[in-house]
């Protein structure tokens, strides 16, 4: 039935974005992302998120910054502004961190039709910090 074939290819989905995928890429920084799903046990609930890595490729110091989300969704509220060292890479996970790598996918209910966010960002810049 079609029912099957979605969950097979959400199934396939998920396992492949299990491992970290390419999204952004120049000659200082590298941006990966995958979806993991977080729990909120104390709520019993759970949400799938986009896990955002992002590496220096540099031996300088940078300021990274981008805007989660689409360019219309662009405010202050979605700004990532974060310090990567020469060679370090941050990422994104399911526990608080000040630096929040993580884009909200979906709220995971049995819910038909539940919206899902497309993964997106927007603005990527860096600076060189001397």
């Amino acid at each position: 039935s079609s029912k099957e074939i979605f969950l097979t290819l959400a199934f396939a989905i998920s396992c492949l974005l299990k491992d970290w995928g390419p999204y952004f890429e120049n000659k200082e920084i590298e941006i990966s992302f995958k979806t993991s799903l977080c729990e909120d046990v104390q709520n019993g609930v759970s949400f799938e998120y986009y896990l955002i890595q992002v590496k220096n490729k540099t031996a300088e110091t940078l300021v990274v910054n981008f805007h989660l989300g689409n360019l219309n969704e662009k405010s202050e509220e979605n700004k990532i502004v974060f310090v990567l060292k020469p060679g370090e890479i941050k990422s994104g996970s399911c526990d608080y961190q000040a630096t929040q790598l993580r884009l909200f996918k979906s709220k995971n209910s049995t819910k038909k039709g539940s919206a899902l966010t497309n993964f997106n960002l927007n603005s990527i810049s860096t600076i060189e910090v001397h």
